[in-house]
């Protein structure tokens, strides 16, 4: 069937518009890795001239590059982006993290979580991991809680979500007597641990999923069986929750 003039003008403008549109939404939402990489002798000298104090830990500086060809350097508290321009690289914008180093009670301190975040197509943001750790007798525990902070155009940076649990392993001893141990089949604790997975669904929408495992020793008489859960949860980044709503008899919530 021959189409009148007016409708291929029709076809022939929504591919028009098809093909202009289509990059907008083509930039996919992939989190981003920071990596220990060689830059050549010229390319870190032009990073030191452009940023103070920046060579005075080569040893800390870790780098990735996005799709539209940006060089990213992670080094310590600071984040900083560089552009390609005929000269070489050049200083595009600079983020600053406030980390607590100091160890109060069972504080480890911050680090930056060497990742990006996207949020949006042409926006992201980073981790800082909150360490803990317990010690007592026959066991102890690992704890870190996680905050997400939006790298902003302006160079500062916006908090959206505070203290989530990020990821914990635990031991408490079970064997107490010599018939504990011979029950125990050698395995004298009960053991548990819980870690995150974030997955990008849509600009402002991230998936969060909570794993979690659990074992019982033999020996132990704390009534509980062994097992494995997950969760998975989806994260408005415009209105996050406090706290992600995990399982309760997972026993997390409240350490750290």
């Amino acid at each position: 069937m021959i189409k009148s003039k007016m409708e291929i003008a029709f076809l022939v403008a929504a591919g028009m518009f098809a093909c202009f549109a289509q990059p907008a939404f083509a930039a996919p939402l992939d989190i981003l890795e920071f990596k220990k990489t060689q830059l050549s002798q010229n390319e870190q000298e032009q990073l030191c001239i452009q940023v103070k104090n920046l060579c005075e830990h080569p040893d800390q500086w870790r780098f990735l590059k996005t799709v539209d060809q940006q060089l990213w350097l992670l080094s310590g508290s600071d984040i900083i982006r560089f552009s390609n321009s005929p000269m070489g690289l050049k200083l595009s914008k600079q983020w600053h993290v406030n980390l607590s180093t100091q160890k109060e009670g069972t504080s480890d301190g911050q680090f930056i979580f060497p990742k990006l975040f996207p949020m949006a197509l042409n926006g992201y943001a980073i981790a800082v991991i909150d360490s803990f750790s317990e010690m007592y007798s026959g066991g102890g525990a690992n704890i870190e809680r996680a905050s997400f902070y939006e790298l902003t155009d302006s160079g500062t940076t916006h908090q959206f979500i505070a203290n989530y649990p990020f990821s914990f392993s635990r031991m408490i001893r079970a064997c107490f007597s010599e018939q504990d141990y011979k029950s125990s089949k050698g395995k004298c604790h009960d053991e548990d641990s819980l870690s995150l997975d974030i997955r990008p669904i849509k600009p402002m929408l991230w998936q969060f999923r909570y794993r979690y495992s659990l074992s019982v020793s033999p020996a132990s008489d704390s009534g509980e069986k062994s097992y494995n859960g997950s969760r998975n949860l989806n994260i408005d980044l415009n209105k996050a929750p406090e706290q992600p709503n995990i399982s309760e008899a997972w026993n997390y919530a409240g350490m750290g």
